[in-house]
């Protein structure tokens, strides 16, 4: 039992996040120290759960009574068939990416051991303590919104709960889904910054020095036994250190490790290609019909109806989930590929100036065949479009210009919509 619980590797945190995301579908295989195994059973009953929501959305559709008015029925079909692709796609992909999710494993696993080679020692248990708080965090924050939207839609709009349960799903699903992203987000972006700061210090040789005395304190070790801490030069009077090995050794090391990252991030990006694709498409879509929904319950603000204050919390919670995931997903895609153009600038002030124990010619040569000059990586969602600032000012300024397109139809039909009976973001 110690040695479930002891995280001693960046496996043993894959094996955890594994096991949990396994309980909702999402990881259909089985990992340990040695390989990534597919569960054929579990991707049967996946199949067969996939198969099972899409018979009862379209069962639902049929039987409804169409009690909203005309645009808030189409609005609600492309809700739901939108949600239901993104649903399956997430459910189904893990099991056809199996070869894509052993690459991933295996580059994390060479990456930690070549960083351990090297005397950069990762702590896991407080990267596995991260870990879990922030599933735990986004549990409870999904948790609390769904319950509050089970509240009015379900006790006080008196919708079906087998209705609700359909049009709730998708979302649930997703969010948790993003968290797997996420946490490999913030280690990919962990490790660069760490590999900046190592050639931020080569630049600067006064302030890392400051930095490897006070590392020394806190470590109660003396300054001559530094030989095998960090991977850059240090400059340190009386550590024995040998300047010739150092000088021909440790920066192709920095290299190797940024060109390891970049792979890593390569075959993350093919991963999880299809997930963002479809999450951006269902945020897109959603946000748009339910902003179009609160502007139309703030219009017929007559506390009857569906049209009350409890529906439009109801919109604002939606939205609220959808801008949470989308400024994760892109905030956490530039900063990695701010911290790849930050390393490029640092190598080209380092050909430039020289470092500590290099020349500027030396440099150069060093660098060159890794390319490092050319290597700014950004994500995409397939190819389709690049995650970054720009696709979001893009994206805000789509779902505005689609919004005002809502309105405008909204204008033709609103003695309908008045007549309607507004009671929940997907009733048909």
């Amino acid at each position: 039992m110690k040695n479930k619980m002891s995280f001693t590797s960046i496996i043993s945190i894959i094996e955890m996040n594994v096991k949990f995301y396994r309980l909702i579908g999402l990881a259909p295989f089985e990992v340990n120290a040695s390989r990534v195994r597919l569960s054929k059973p579990f991707c049967c009953a996946v199949g067969g759960f996939v198969s099972l929501y899409w018979t009862a959305m379209i069962s639902s559709i049929a039987t409804s009574n169409h009690g909203n008015d005309r645009i808030s029925r189409i609005s609600n079909y492309f809700q739901l068939i939108t949600n239901a692709i993104m649903l399956s796609a997430i459910l189904l992909m893990p099991a056809f990416r199996l070869r894509n999710f052993a690459e991933v494993t295996r580059a994390l696993r060479k990456l930690e051991h070549d960083l351990q080679q090297d005397s950069i020692v990762s702590n896991f248990r407080q990267m596995a303590l991260w870990n879990i708080g922030i599933v735990v965090g986004t549990l409870m924050v999904l948790l609390l919104a769904t319950g509050f939207d089970c509240y009015v839609t379900v006790f006080r709009g008196l919708i079906r709960v087998d209705y609700w349960i359909i049009t709730i799903l998708p979302q649930f699903v997703d969010v948790i889904a993003v968290t797997q992203v996420v946490l490999l987000l913030l280690y990919i972006n962990g490790r660069f910054r760490r590999l900046n700061q190592l050639l931020e210090e080569e630049q600067h040789p006064v302030v890392s020095r400051q930095l490897f005395q006070q590392s020394s304190r806190l470590q109660g070790t003396s300054v001559n036994n530094t030989k095998n801490i960090n991977l850059h030069v240090i400059e340190v009077h009386g550590c024995g250190m040998d300047a010739a090995t150092l000088k021909h050794l440790q920066l192709p090391k920095v290299l190797y490790r940024y060109n390891d990252l970049y792979d890593i991030c390569k075959l993350l990006d093919r991963y999880f290609g299809l997930l963002f694709l479809l999450t951006f498409t269902s945020i897109f879509i959603v946000t748009t019909i339910q902003l179009y929904y609160s502007y139309t319950i703030l219009y017929w603000f007559t506390g009857e109806n569906g049209f009350t204050i409890w529906s439009l919390m109801v919109c604002l919670n939606t939205i609220s989930i959808n801008l949470g995931v989308l400024l994760t997903i892109v905030l956490l895609c530039e900063k990695i590929s701010n911290q790849t153009k930050h390393a490029n600038d640092l190598l080209a002030d380092l050909q430039l100036r020289g470092s500590r124990h290099l020349t500027s010619e030396e440099v150069i040569k060093l660098t060159v065949p890794f390319q490092a000059p050319n290597k700014v990586f950004k994500f995409s969602a397939m190819g389709f479009f690049q995650i970054d600032c720009n696709m979001l000012c893009g994206m805000i300024g789509a779902i505005t210009t689609y919004l005002v397109i809502y309105i405008q139809f909204y204008i033709l039909y609103a003695d309908e919509v008045k007549k309607s009976s507004f009671v929940s973001r997907f009733q048909i």
